[in-house]
């Protein structure tokens, strides 16, 4: 069986507000989010994450997450 490779695919900043607009229906409620600290998140800012690669697939990840009425 081959190996499964790590899921390497860029996540762009642009992305991560898109989907945070698209599961909050509303861009102001969307940018509010993004700026206050997430306990999913381990109390930090989406938006001081959406600074490295690793940072936009956490974020883009959680509102996967919200999206499919994951809440833990």
């Amino acid at each position: 069986m081959p190996e499964r490779k790590a899921d390497t695919t860029e996540v762009l900043p642009e992305q991560v507000q898109q989907r945070a607009e698209t599961v909050f229906e509303s861009r102001e409620i969307a940018l509010k989010w993004l700026d206050h600290p997430i306990k999913a998140l381990g109390g930090e800012i989406p938006n001081t994450l959406l600074r490295t690669p690793e940072g936009r697939r956490r974020v883009y990840q959680l509102l996967a997450k919200i999206e499919a009425g994951e809440f833990s």
